[in-house]
């Protein structure tokens, strides 16, 4: 349709893309000039075209653990700007607003950028672009006349800017800045127009999320920590006297002997399959948790399985990597091999778990 032309221009020298839709320019790539893609090189290099080698470019560390950038720093990075808008949204997770607030700039609201890496945060800042539990490098910029989508294609640890300007006819524009630790320069621009136009077009690249269990989508209860079998009934009483609706009780890492997974603990829980039997004939069902990592315990069965199979994250001299996590030592089962997904699924076997 003419109201939804797609035009690209790209320019060279410096390099800048820019999109429009309906003849109207909607995103610039590069406009303000902050492509950055570091190449690899050698430590100590002669090469004087590179910056000087400084502490921390090459190895750092954190309570103990070094990580090391065997071929030095190697971050990625581009400015994105959406023009026409004032709102931009996603990027999560962060305890912030639903529209995203700027982080440079004049009147920034944060005065650090919005941090995407996996953390497990006790007790988080709010109103903070601190790093949470999940991160999703995808942003939607949306205004009353249309909505577009930006998809940074990487892994690695990822910070973004956002301030607000202003074009030379004095349209509004959304600033980002993204730059990756390390990783290629792969980006999607969604043309949308609309929020589920813009979804669509998200889930054609990353795939279509699974259809939920019809039970799953309703309420479910879960807390730290219901601690035993009269716990669980008292708290499913309860809602039943109050008549509050609910599909499925959640059970934390307690129900577990001594933080081992795929266990019970059986003075707590010894007739776990009595309990859920219990649950059931209320309509409801349980969940109990199991988190990604694996008790370094010669003991425990799903450690001396993973260790002997070879299903654990390893550290770059061919070592079993050590954690540290709820039940002390720990490893974590390597989950981008097929291999171990499937050898971890076996564990929720009914005759196993």
């Amino acid at each position: 349709e003419d109201d939804n032309r797609l035009e690209i221009s790209v320019g060279l020298a410096p390099l800048e893309i820019r999109l429009f839709i309906a003849g109207q320019l909607s995103a610039v790539i590069n406009g303000r000039n902050l492509l950055m893609y570091e190449q690899y090189r050698e430590k100590n290099s002669d090469d004087t075209s590179w910056p000087k080698d400084e502490e921390g470019m090459w190895e750092s560390e954190w309570k103990g653990n070094r990580d090391s950038n065997p071929r030095g720093p190697a971050s990625v990075g581009v400015d994105v700007d959406f023009v026409g808008f004032n709102h931009v949204f996603g990027i999560p997770e962060h305890a912030s607003s639903f529209s995203l607030k700027t982080t440079s700039g004049d009147q920034a609201h944060y005065s650090d950028p919005y941090r995407l890496f996996n953390l497990d945060v006790f007790e988080h800042d709010l109103d903070s672009p601190m790093a949470l539990y999940g991160s999703i490098p995808f942003m939607m910029a949306h205004s009353t006349a249309r909505t577009l989508g930006f998809f940074w294609l990487n892994g690695a640890e990822t910070f973004v800017d956002i301030s607000n300007g202003l074009t030379s006819q004095g349209q509004p524009v959304k600033q980002t800045h993204w730059i990756s630790e390390t990783g290629q320069l792969e980006f999607f621009l969604l043309p949308g127009p609309t929020p589920q136009a813009v979804s669509f077009q998200y889930a054609e690249l990353t795939g279509y999320t699974a259809m939920p269990q019809f039970f799953s989508i309703a309420y479910h209860q879960c807390r730290w920590n219901y601690k035993d079998e009269q716990d669980v009934r008292a708290v499913n009483a309860g809602f039943n006297e109050h008549d509050i609706p609910y599909d499925v009780l959640w059970l934390d890492i307690e129900h577990t002997d001594a933080k081992k997974y795929f266990t019970w603990d059986k003075a707590h829980f010894p007739t776990p399959i009595d309990m859920q039997e219990r649950l059931a004939s209320d309509g409801r069902k349980m969940v109990t948790i199991v988190d990604p990592h694996v008790k370094r315990d010669s003991g425990y069965h799903v450690h001396n399985h993973c260790l002997s199979n070879d299903m654990y994250t390893k550290k770059p001299d061919g070592s079993v990597y050590e954690g540290w996590c709820w039940p002390g030592a720990v490893s974590y089962p390597d989950f981008s091999s097929k291999r171990v997904r499937d050898e971890w699924a076996n564990f929720y076997a009914f005759n196993k778990y």
